[in-house]
């Protein structure tokens, strides 16, 4: 994958800078998921998942009309203008080429950004407002959301930022929520939970760098894996939400099929050629440096199968099928080479001869083809008693943090 920071692609405008009326003292900046938006998308309308929280947070904490003096930011860089008792809030998404598929993609969207590339645009796009407003707005706090494919961008910058190595420095990130992160921790939830949401977190990880997961534990972690250094010092104010049986954020160790399946996203047919000759030179690799009793198994097994196979064909032909079917599933070779071999995309096969993962691989394959969990933030998915879905809790938990006061 790539993390590192993609240059303004061509086809994008270039953004005026920021002025006074884009400053407030809270500012929230939401990266939609996948197809939401695009590069040239209105900066003022957050579209998807994340408009359904914006929308509700800006109407929960505007109900009361602001007096005139109240109406403007209290931070607006060089102003003179004494602070009020009121609290500023605003919300804008972040436009990106928000896309997997690469060139096939690319034949209806115009743009054949891989996973990566795109991910790396979304980053990039991120940073730039942010470092922007953050000169702007000197005093004002941001809310970063992310959901999806913008959970996994808005989860790379909040990381970065939280161990002080991003563009803002931590205190100005009042909060971060992260709906399906593809890189989501996993989690060890600890007891107790809370009815209604507050400051605190409902449900917390053993890790004091992981992120802070609020709702029930739905196992297993992102199908990128885990960020490395988690999200440092913003580990408490960094929430993210996962519902069961949603394969982006929950991928079972037994879904290798998945997990294999993903780095393909990335290749372009450029890359094809060295894609092949590198995964080749690692099998080669892995062969070369295997534990020769390892071998010596993997290379027995291999014999014992092909001689019943041997057997089985010349004295009983008719029951070759039968005996190659055990072969598959019951014996040990094949897992046996695997240990040879030592590749994501052998032990994806593997996993495909064994009843208990072929089972769960293909209940997660038709959620995620169905993607009915993961259109749940908003609608069906609760995550603490009183039965908030996870786009009301954020609403709920953002809206007593900027009452609390900044």
């Amino acid at each position: 994958m790539l993390t590192s920071a993609a240059s303004v692609p061509a086809w994008a405008d270039p953004e005026p800078a920021p002025t006074a009326t884009d400053c407030s003292d809270v500012i929230t900046l939401a990266v939609p998921g996948t197809w939401e938006t695009s590069a040239d998308a209105d900066r003022n309308v957050v579209p998807g998942m994340l408009g359904q929280i914006t929308g509700p947070l800006l109407a929960a904490l505007n109900s009361t009309p602001p007096t005139a003096a109240e109406t403007v930011p209290k931070q607006v860089a060089g102003s003179s203008l004494t602070r009020s008792t009121a609290t500023s809030v605003r919300a804008e998404q972040v436009p990106y080429v928000a896309q997997v598929g690469g060139p096939i993609a690319g034949i209806a969207t115009g743009n054949p950004l891989t996973l990566s590339q795109s991910r790396a645009n979304g980053k990039s796009a991120l940073e730039a407002r942010a470092t922007e407003l953050a000169q702007a707005c000197p005093l004002s706090k941001f809310v970063i959301l992310g959901y999806s494919q913008g959970a996994l961008i808005a989860g790379d910058f909040l990381s970065e930022v939280g161990n002080r190595r991003g563009v803002v420095d931590p205190s100005r990130i009042l909060a971060g929520g992260l709906l399906s992160d593809p890189k989501r921790s996993a989690s060890t939830v600890s007891s107790g939970s809370e009815s209604a949401p507050s400051t605190h977190s409902v449900n917390t990880k053993s890790s004091s760098v992981a992120e802070t997961l609020v709702g029930a534990d739905p196992g297993g972690e992102g199908v990128l894996g885990q960020r490395d250094g988690g999200m440092g010092v913003l580990a408490e104010r960094v929430t993210t939400m996962c519902a069961p049986n949603d394969t982006i954020c929950s991928l079972s160790d037994k879904s290798k099929v998945v997990a294999a399946v993903v780095p393909l996203l990335n290749i372009t047919p450029e890359d094809l050629p060295n894609y092949a000759i590198g995964r080749g030179l690692e099998l080669v690799k892995n062969v070369a440096e295997a534990d020769p009793q390892v071998i010596a198994k993997a290379a027995s097994s291999v014999i014992t199968e092909l001689t019943k196979l041997g057997v089985v064909a010349a004295t009983s032909p008719y029951s070759l099928p039968l005996t190659l079917a055990e072969m598959v599933f019951s014996s040990t070779m094949l897992d046996d080479v695997a240990q040879v071999i030592n590749m994501p995309e052998f032990d994806a096969l593997v996993s495909l001869t064994k009843p208990d993962e072929l089972v769960q691989q293909a209940s997660q394959a038709v959620s995620y083809l169905l993607l009915d969990a993961h259109r749940s933030y908003a609608s069906n998915y609760t995550v603490n008693d009183s039965g908030d879905t996870a786009a009301q809790w954020i609403v709920k938990w953002l809206t007593a943090k900027i009452q609390a006061g900044l």
